[in-house]
């Protein structure tokens, strides 16, 4: 998805900053064909990139910290790659890294392992704006932009982590029939050593989580059943649910929206 033709640009300089990557390491992305520059000038050669770039190399990042080689990236983020055999080859080593933890968890801690949707997320500081949308697909938008005035303004992108919202009601997307929802659109960056006030630490997080797949008119029907299950497992959370985007229409141009895919997780006492 495409949103307007007059999208920011930014040099090899801005977004290596963003990334956290060096100029080379930006150009064997390009050599590997993985990365193509949204803009180069025929005259100077100069590259220019667009904010799905950026995202682009987060998604990169993200496949290179669970162990993937660069080959494996490029074959699997252009979907050149059998879907089934790929999940089976790697839940095989998750089941494997799976037994070995809970072996090591029970020998050590005598304690049951939770399973299932219960998953804890990781400590993460993030750029936060507050967002008014109309739509799941105007947040999309709005989110789009805010991410690049994020990247304009020198914060470096930690491109493993999704950006996600944070929702104070339930069923908040149901809810905002011809008015807009508010939430707090959050950026996961490297934190600089000194203050800031629109950088929010959240601390490692245990909690419910379920995930969606589909076009953005899906996430009313999914934001349902979610909590419904909530209700159904009488869980009682200790803060406001998330949203969290792994793929949407800034992620990368490439993808289709019957291929987003987003999870929403509701954080435990």
């Amino acid at each position: 998805m495409v949103f307007f033709d007059n999208r920011k640009l930014f040099t090899s300089a801005e977004v290596c900053h963003a990334c956290g990557i060096s100029k080379t390491s930006l150009f064997r992305l390009e050599e590997c064909g993985f990365l193509k520059p949204y803009h180069v000038n025929p005259d100077t050669g100069y590259r220019y990139y667009d904010l799905q770039n950026i995202t682009s190399i987060g998604q990169f990042q993200k496949m290179q910290a669970i162990g993937l080689s660069k080959k494996e990236i490029v074959e699997l983020y252009y979907e050149r790659v059998d879907s089934s055999e790929f999940l089976a080859a790697q839940r095989q080593k998750l089941n494997m890294m799976q037994r070995f933890l809970d072996g090591y968890e029970k020998h050590h801690s005598h304690t049951q392992n939770q399973s299932g949707s219960f998953i804890t997320l990781p400590p993460i500081s993030c750029y936060c704006e507050n967002i008014a949308a109309s739509s799941p697909e105007d947040a999309a938008k709005l989110d789009y932009l805010t991410h690049e005035k994020c990247v304009e303004a020198g914060y470096k992108m930690l491109g493993s982590e999704p950006l996600f919202g944070i929702f104070e009601e339930r069923n908040a997307w149901e809810k905002c029939e011809g008015a807009k929802i508010k939430y707090t659109l959050c950026i996961p960056v490297i934190p600089d050593p000194e203050p800031d006030p629109k950088i929010r630490f959240f601390p490692e997080t245990r909690g419910f989580s379920m995930i969606g797949f589909g076009e953005y008119s899906s996430v009313k029907k999914f934001e349902k059943v979610f909590w419904k299950e909530v209700d159904k497992r009488n869980l009682s959370p200790s803060s406001s649910v998330r949203m969290i985007m792994h793929i949407g229409a800034y992620s990368g141009a490439h993808y289709k929206t019957a291929c987003y895919c987003y999870e929403y997780f509701l954080p435990m006492s």
